[in-house]
């Protein structure tokens, strides 16, 4: 590939870039070419802008990863007098570099790069949301960090190796904690592959097929029971604070707040993220209008319920367009991470707790108001894609009927969705209880003064 002429000055003024892609599999060999043409464009960019572009940016840990794996190559082929030519065009590269590039090269040849060592320019690659590109790192960093502790660098991870850290660390993780953090670290790996920087032509991704297959026993509802929609009484203790028992949580300061944000998620079946982030110029003219949602389908407008009228007229008051609608959350770094424990503690101290052997969580959580709201419209005999348009899911127009040629439901539809969901009458099952209770208080006291007060003497 050509050097431009404002940046040959960053590579020794050489002209161009030759490298060898390493395969014979002509779809790989274009994919590898795609992704370092991409790279050295970025490279040549961030060059004439000006901007400071250290060793490591260039080729000094790269280049050496690939005289590594071009010399291996011909070593396993037996190839003498091409591999004598390898050592040779490496040994030549080598005397280009000086002081720590020369180090950088020399530790790539040797394959003692640490495992780590591509980890930030794959996350700047994968392009992944704030909150996954974290998560990611620290799962790398976590086996980085193991490796070191084995002496093991980025050369020596092969499917034993590997193995010994899923058996060591993640074997006994609950089944999605583990999925996730095998999903990390085999993305990475995918990532140096395309990059030349490991080799897995022959032996395949050494993180594939690690773990062991979950096999559920044949008709055990516990083993089948997921996370589920809060029950009516549930679903009245955390919206009006039934049975609040403060405990050692922040006594009681975010109640309200997480009562507003409850109301709207059972009364829109939006998702936590998209309701404590919502603007006050999102909220208008009787609609929620979702601009950034995990999915595609989740970018759409919600009709607000008529239950939500006062609450929303609320929160807007006084507020310009671009004002959080939960002003409180403003300035979270992560609004929803924040109101999930938070949420998690009220709901507890509310006595809404289904905790079971062997889940991670419980089944019951603020995703409950968004199942609730999904089985209440689907009882009022709502249409499976009208639910689906109001709620942000994909999987109900997934038919090529539905999914190509339908528009999707009118405005119309959409409203008399979110009209069939009905929240239970407020202080029904344990408000009438309390209200029993304290309506018997006085005949209570009257009995236990009878009780206490003393006989009289004969």
């Amino acid at each position: 590939m050509a050097i431009p002429e404002a940046a040959r000055h960053e590579f020794k003024r050489r002209t161009a870039i030759v490298e060898s892609l390493e395969t014979g599999d002509i779809r790989v060999a274009m994919e590898r070419r795609d992704a370092r043409e991409r790279t050295a464009l970025d490279l040549f960019k961030a060059i004439k802008a000006g901007e400071a572009v250290t060793p490591e940016q260039i080729d000094a840990t790269s280049r050496g990863a690939i005289v590594r794996e071009a010399i291996k190559t011909l070593q396993d082929a037996g190839d003498t007098d091409a591999l004598h030519d390898a050592v040779s065009a490496a040994e030549d590269e080598r005397d280009h570099y000086r002081g720590k590039e020369r180090k950088l090269f020399d530790a790539a040849v040797s394959g003692k790069v640490p495992v780590d060592q591509h980890l930030e320019a794959y996350l700047k690659e994968a392009k992944l949301a704030d909150k996954t590109t974290a998560e990611w790192r620290g799962l790398v960093k976590r086996f980085a960090r193991w490796c070191a502790e084995k002496a093991l660098r980025l050369a020596d991870i092969d499917r034993k190796n590997a193995g010994r850290y899923v058996s060591e660390e993640i074997a006994e993780m609950h089944p999605k904690t583990a999925k996730k953090h095998l999903s990390a670290v085999r993305g990475y790996w995918d990532y140096l592959a395309r990059r030349g920087l490991v080799d897995t032509e022959q032996s395949g991704n050494p993180w594939d097929r690690q773990l062991q297959p979950q096999r559920r026993k044949k008709g055990s509802a516990e083993a089948t029971q997921g996370e589920r929609p809060f029950t009516p009484k549930e679903l009245n203790a955390v919206l009006y604070g039934e049975q609040l028992d403060s405990g050692d949580r922040e006594a009681g300061q975010f109640d309200h707040q997480l009562q507003d944000a409850a109301l709207i998620g059972a009364l829109s079946g939006m998702r936590l993220e998209e309701i404590v982030t919502l603007r006050v110029g999102q909220c208008a003219g009787g609609w929620f209008d979702i601009r950034d949602a995990k999915t595609q389908a989740g970018v759409r407008r919600v009709p607000i319920h008529s239950g939500l009228t006062k609450l929303v007229g609320s929160r807007t008051k006084d507020k310009k367009p671009g004002d959080w609608l939960f002003h409180e959350l403003a300035n979270e770094r992560d609004a929803a991470a924040v109101t999930t424990k938070r949420f998690t503690r009220y709901r507890v101290a509310c006595g809404v707790d289904d905790k079971r052997d062997g889940r991670r969580r419980s089944l019951v959580n603020f995703h409950s108001f968004r199942r609730w709201f999904v089985s209440q419209a689907e009882q009022a005999g709502i249409p499976e894609t009208t639910v689906a348009a109001v709620v942000g899911h994909v999987e109900g127009r997934k038919s090529i009927t539905f999914g190509v040629y339908s528009g999707g439901p009118s405005d119309e539809q959409k409203v008399a969705c979110v009209k069939a969901v009905k929240l239970p009458p407020p202080g029904s099952a344990i408000s009438t209880a309390r209200q029993g209770i304290e309506a018997l208080a006085p005949q209570l006291e009257f009995q236990a003064a009878t009780v206490a007060r003393p006989k009289p003497e004969q």
